[in-house]
């Protein structure tokens, strides 16, 4: 079933079963903030295309994400923080005329697997994650609070290792847009392995 749905479009991908914190400061999406926390505290996000967050005039891709607050506070005079939860994948219909902010008409995205256990994928794409943040971290990246553990769902866990993969936005997006929770993983599995070659050559390099 189609729905409006008010937009904030990101330069991040934000997945399913995952929780982002956010930094709001453009008038138009404070705005939204005030109007969506007066009901289900819900809206859409996406990735841009091109162009930029503030004022407008940007290029959206066509997948995105429902999310809900569940957790805000005010920072100085004009800027607010906020965590949302991703709750779902959603495809863009029709953008709508902003009021202040972007507008979509949006339709769930159900998530599918192609074969019955996908176990195995999720173990592979999931060992990969502990080789990228180890060697992250003798880049000097902190990663001492990340919780690499994964559900036992596979829809979740294909959206929670997608969420931790540390990729380009573009890749992101690829995963979030995948059509099955097995290409999904699949990427991801492709992605962290090419991070843990590159993380490798570069301390490498640096070595030498």
């Amino acid at each position: 079933m189609a729905i409006r749905l008010p937009m904030f479009p990101l330069g991040s991908v934000i997945f399913p079963y995952s929780a982002v914190p956010l930094r709001v400061f453009e008038p138009r999406y404070l705005t939204l903030l005030d109007s969506v926390s007066e009901g289900s505290g819900e809206f859409g996000s996406v990735l841009i295309e091109r162009g930029f967050e503030v004022g407008g005039g940007d290029q959206r891709f066509t997948i995105g994400t429902r999310v809900r607050i569940v957790g805000a506070s005010d920072l100085e005079e004009g800027h607010k923080a906020i965590v949302v939860a991703g709750t779902e994948r959603i495809r863009i219909l029709e953008w709508l005329e902003d009021d202040p902010n972007p507008w979509a008409v949006v339709e769930s995205i159900p998530d599918v697997a192609e074969r019955f256990d996908v176990s195995e994928l999720i173990d592979t794409a999931s060992a990969r994650l502990r080789p990228v943040m180890a060697l992250a971290s003798e880049l000097g990246a902190d990663t001492s609070d990340l919780d690499l553990t994964v559900s036992e769902d596979p829809v979740a866990a294909s959206f929670q290792i997608a969420a931790l993969a540390p990729v380009t936005p573009l890749d992101s997006y690829e995963m979030l847009a995948a059509d099955s929770i097995d290409e999904r993983l699949e990427l991801a599995s492709g992605f962290l392995m090419d991070r843990i070659d590159m993380i490798r050559a570069e301390l490498a390099g640096g070595g030498s």
